[in-house]
């Protein structure tokens, strides 16, 4: 019964992507027929992509510092519709969505390298897996965040040879290390269902000696929020600039990752180069990075509190050097790495 419900499903969602979407990348896949490729093949300029709105979020920090440490003529580029894209010999796009909509309003870019980031799977109706992996294997390299990734995307049908894994980076002069000396424990994210708030109000509520900081936005969506706001040992950041990260991260020893569905995710990576002890659930490169015992702390997705807790407790007795286990995932190595997909 099952299989035949999601044959339904996958039926429903082909048709509804054949009708309503794919007839528009056809028009461009035939208007980029009328732009002349380049006959040398060189990486002249290259163009970062996301939304104006994303500048002073972490997909508007990734850009501009990847582009930064680029050894190519790089620079980001800020659109809120993604339109009016500048003339390039190569695009990279922070999320898989975006080139779908570039596709649509910049047909010329089927005639450059598209490398494209896959942060993780976040299907809607009009972003349906269908649509979204029809456009993928339109790029020239997809870049998975983590292993599970790459393995999930070749049994939707992307091609294999487009997928590489790259655990992206962070900035080891932005986030100094800070000597651990029995602080707090951090959050970092905007508010979602897979983040799992009613772990984080559980834990908060269940440790009251411990300080909790939570930075990140959209969290007074929380239909609990009045409930976790409330707690005197509970301080929220809202939507504060992601310049002030370094500081955040220096008043906190313990930081806690109890997402559902990660790609990355990024601020356990930042809160690792800012030597704090890491307690997440298994997901996204989490396992990657951190060895159970070692330098942080593991978690199965669906623990709870009393799973979690014991943990965090024992992160605050680690005496293990974070920041040294991480150091080799910077922006200069991420962009080299990057460098490399636009000029093989």
């Amino acid at each position: 019964m099952i299989t035949m419900m999601n044959g339904n499903n996958d039926l429903k969602e082909n048709l509804y992507f054949t009708i309503c979407h794919k007839w528009k990348y056809l028009w461009a896949i035939f208007c980029s027929k009328f732009y002349a490729s380049s006959a040398t093949k060189t990486i002249n300029k290259l163009v970062y992509i996301a939304r104006e709105k994303d500048k002073d979020w972490i997909f508007g920090a990734k850009i501009r510092r990847l582009s930064r440490h680029s050894s190519l003529n790089a620079e980001p580029y800020f659109h809120n519709k993604l339109r009016d894209l500048p003339d390039a010999d190569g695009y990279y796009y922070i999320y898989q969505n975006y080139f779908c909509r570039c596709i649509r309003s910049t047909p010329s870019i089927l005639k450059k390298k598209n490398v494209v980031m896959f942060t993780h799977p976040n299907w809607s109706k009009k972003y349906s897996k269908t649509h979204v992996i029809w456009c993928l294997n339109k790029a020239d390299t997809i870049i998975c965040l983590n292993s599970e990734i790459k393995t999930n995307l070749i049994e939707m049908g992307v091609k294999p040879e487009l997928l590489e894994v790259l655990h992206i980076g962070t900035c080891s002069n932005f986030f100094s290390s800070h000597t651990r000396l029995n602080g707090a424990v951090g959050f970092c994210s905007t508010y979602n269902i897979r983040k799992n708030p009613n772990l984080i109000l559980e834990v908060v509520k269940n440790l009251p000696n411990r300080i909790f900081h939570l930075i990140g936005n959209n969290w007074e969506n929380y239909s609990k929020f009045n409930e976790l706001s409330s707690l005197p040992n509970f301080v929220y950041y809202n939507d504060v600039p992601y310049e002030t990260y370094p500081d955040l991260y220096s008043k906190i020893d313990v930081f806690v990752s109890p997402s559902i569905l990660e790609g990355g995710p990024v601020p356990i990576l930042e809160a690792m180069m800012s030597n704090c002890v890491p307690v997440a659930s298994k997901t996204g490169f989490c396992s990657d990075l951190i060895n159970h015992g070692e330098n942080g702390f593991l978690f199965d997705v669906d623990a709870s509190s009393q799973d979690v807790i014991p943990l965090i407790e024992k992160a605050f007795l680690l005496k293990t050097n974070i920041r040294e286990t991480v150091t080799q995932y910077t922006w200069e190595n991420c962009a080299k790495t990057i460098d490399g997909y636009f000029l093989n």
